[in-house]
């Protein structure tokens, strides 16, 4: 008991002089997320072609100098924006707020578990989602076609919905919805890849948090409730398309590669791993 109350305070003592808590696998994947989508719509739009243009943009008009080191950092999701930033770059890229303030961030977060907490969070979603779950607010009779629509869209939205409805049926002790929610989202999570691009590289930490908070629900008996985690990465090997299965492992192998982020990654995939040594040398 004594050393872990010395490692806990030498922990606690650590993050006091480095001012921050630690970055979570949803700081990077939010701020990556954010990152990719203006930077990818700004090129788009023919309004930058590199790094150094993005920054010259971004600062224009306003008191800040070229903060090349800052926006390294968010590249990369080893900072989080404050809101002054977020501002400036919505007024450059209208919509990229939306990405990194989405509440699929907050709710992952949080793991909101509580019925009342899940039916605001349900309905501060889009209108195309609410809509089908929300009558008079609270949630409507609904089978499983409505979440096979749900998770047709292939959104944020779409995922946040089906996490909420997850945490929702395991609250209620729905083993049917806890199962089909956790097997809508793993069935999903290329289309949602293949819809977006700005989560070319923000998946592998999105994927991974969703994934580690999700489960199958088998009955045993007298027993409690087994839970079975589902491997995201196994699925991509045998279910999704060639094209996206490989940039998906193109990327992750970048991610791995980087030493401010390797850590928060899983090397699970023994080609990954070879990928990774190569990399490294």
């Amino acid at each position: 008991t004594r050393i872990w109350v010395k490692i806990f305070m030498s922990l606690n003592k650590k993050e006091r002089y480095m001012g921050r808590p630690l970055r979570t696998r949803i700081d990077f994947a939010k701020t990556l997320s954010w990152y990719d989508f203006f930077h990818n719509q700004l090129i788009a739009f023919g309004k930058i072609k590199n790094d150094f243009g993005l920054a010259k943009l971004l600062c224009k008009d306003t008191e800040k100098s070229h903060e090349s080191n800052l926006f390294k950092k968010y590249k990369f999701g080893l900072s989080t924006p404050q809101q002054e930033w977020i501002d400036i770059i919505d007024s450059k890229c209208i919509g990229s707020s939306n990405i990194i303030n989405h509440s699929i961030w907050k709710n992952l977060k949080y793991r909101t578990t509580e019925e009342k907490l899940i039916l605001i969070e349900l309905n501060n979603l889009p209108n195309y989602i609410f809509e089908n779950l929300i009558i008079n607010g609270h949630i409507k009779d609904f089978n499983k076609s409505d979440l096979e629509k749900l998770a047709q869209y292939g959104s944020l939205d779409s995922l946040c919905a089906l996490y909420l409805l997850h945490q929702w049926g395991y609250s209620i002790g729905s083993t049917s919805l806890v199962n089909d929610c956790c097997s809508f989202i793993i069935n999903t999570l290329e289309l949602l890849l293949k819809r977006h691009d700005y989560l070319e590289r923000s998946h592998i930490f999105l994927f991974d948090e969703i994934c580690d908070q999700i489960f199958i629900m088998e009955l045993k008996g007298y027993n409690r409730p087994l839970k079975i985690k589902l491997n995201w990465r196994q699925y991509r090997d045998r279910n999704w398309t060639i094209e996206i299965r490989e940039k998906s492992k193109r990327t992750e192998a970048d991610l791995i590669a980087h030493p401010k982020i390797n850590h928060l990654i899983p090397c699970i995939d023994e080609n990954l791993v070879n990928l990774y040594k190569q990399i490294l040398g």
